[in-house]
């Protein structure tokens, strides 16, 4: 009851194809002013993992979760990060988002920061969503174009303030059903993962100011 309730919010989530664990999400409406509102919601794993219980201090020990070839050795155990936290599409999931008020040109007039509750619409892959990006049809075009759109406009706000691109070439393996490798190759950066990237971004960069300053 105390949370802000996202569910009638156009929501998804945009991942690698074989992810297992959906930990955040986007949302986005139009308001009555023409402005947009977007949501960045990440997984309330505070919910379900209290400070000093047995799983947050071997998560403490762990770190992160690793990410090998073939499989992820996850910092939570996988009823948490692959189901009860998972932001998986048609089901009930608590988060905590961060909510941004932009223009047409993504200037942030408004922001809010909370605990939520959504349901996401549906799970996108990253190559679904660059289909759509470059042929403007699919599923939810519209709101995934509206998104893009968004997303481009704070990339380039972020480069003009200097920011950094730190972006790098990561090799990807094809493993056979033996767990083998039998190709490699690179994988490349398109726009629908920019797309997740800077609205990330503006959440971090957001919540840092907030948290950080001095009162």
């Amino acid at each position: 009851k105390k949370r802000t309730d996202f569910r009638k919010v156009f929501t998804i989530t945009i991942d690698p194809p074989d992810a297992k664990d959906f930990d955040d999400a986007l949302s986005l409406r139009q308001l009555d002013n023409g402005n947009y509102e977007v949501g960045v919601h990440i997984a309330d794993v505070s919910h379900y993992v209290k400070e000093g219980d047995n799983i947050d201090k071997e998560a403490y020990e762990r770190a992160s979760s690793v990410y090998l070839v073939d499989r992820v050795i996850p910092m939570l155990p996988e009823v948490l990060s692959n189901n009860l936290c998972s932001l998986k599409p048609n089901e009930d999931k608590l988060c905590f988002s961060a909510v941004f008020e932009l223009d047409n040109n993504a200037k942030v007039h408004k922001q809010w920061f909370g605990r939520t509750i959504i349901n996401s619409d549906r799970r996108f892959d990253y190559e679904t969503v660059q289909e759509i990006i470059e042929t403007g049809q699919g599923a939810f075009s519209e709101e995934i174009l509206i998104l893009h759109r968004l997303a481009e406009q704070l990339r380039e706000q972020r480069f003009s303030k200097g920011s950094i691109n730190f972006e790098t070439s990561e090799v990807r393996f094809l493993l056979d059903d033996e767990g083998k490798p039998i190709s490699v190759f690179i994988k490349e950066q398109k726009e629908s993962n920019k797309l997740i990237e800077d609205f990330m971004l503006l959440a971090n960069l957001r919540v840092a100011e907030k948290i950080g300053k001095v009162t």
